[in-house]
């Protein structure tokens, strides 16, 4: 059977559809999978949320945005909520009452092992103790009379922080005058020197960086040294804690 005659305008448009066929398939392919997001964000908001289910779907091991509880008024809360594997909760921001929202890792028993302070700001959690008190006219056992530098004290350490701060006590005789500093294990100076006046009784603390790697262990150690005068200079390290850049 012949073919009727078509005016050749229909015969172009059906060509230049079959041409636009074409371009949509070829742009289709290209386009990513489904799972990825290529060149653009993702947003959540007006009461939405991500979840993230377990391998079963039985529990959800990551949930940010809108989460429960909601706040005591009834209000929506927002925050995160991460969990293990097993189920019990990792990390979490969030308020169980009116108090601000806080940040908090927990181990596998639900007990919080950092947290931070909502109320006055810093760390809530662990609680760090000291034991570094001394007596109101106590003197440095340790003392030296040398006119050059000796290590007095040692403290075993391993660097978790950038920086040192050290507190100490430091006595110097009547019409001696001294300097002591702060080293590490090699003689690097972490601070100091730090100038003592003659007959001075004094407790202070300084800072400095510490050299070496993360988590290497090392020792710190208190130096003294004459300057003037003829007798000793002691020193007596008390609490010493890392600290941040």
């Amino acid at each position: 059977m012949a073919l009727p005659n078509l005016p050749q305008d229909i015969l172009d448009r059906i060509a230049a559809l079959e041409g636009q066929v074409r371009d949509l398939s070829g742009r289709v392919g290209q386009r990513p999978a489904q799972t990825q997001i290529a060149g653009g964000d993702v947003a959540v908001y007006a009461g939405g949320s991500f979840r993230m289910l377990s391998f079963d779907g039985t529990f959800v091991q990551a949930w940010i945005g809108k989460i429960s509880p909601s706040h005591p008024d009834g209000s929506e809360q927002r925050g995160i909520l991460i969990y293990r594997e097993d189920g019990s909760q990792a990390l979490s921001l969030y308020s169980a009452d009116n108090s601000p929202q806080a940040l908090a890792l927990r181990d596998k028993a639900g007990t919080t092992v950092l947290a931070d302070d909502v109320q006055a700001g810093g760390l809530a959690r662990p609680y760090l103790s000291t034991d570094a008190w001394f007596g109101a006219t106590e003197s440095p056992t340790f003392t030296t009379n040398s006119a050059t530098f000796v290590t007095l004290q040692n403290l075993p350490w391993i660097k978790q922080h950038p920086k040192v701060t050290g507190h100490y006590l430091v006595r110097a005789d009547a019409g001696v005058a001294g300097e002591i500093r702060l080293v590490d294990d090699v003689g690097g100076v972490i601070a100091g020197p730090i100038a003592v006046s003659a007959g001075a009784w004094t407790y202070s603390s300084t800072t400095g960086p510490l050299a070496g790697a993360l988590y290497s262990s090392t020792y710190l150690h208190w130096q003294a040294r004459v300057t003037s005068g003829t007798g000793n200079i002691g020193i007596r390290g008390l609490s010493t804690f890392g600290v941040q850049s």
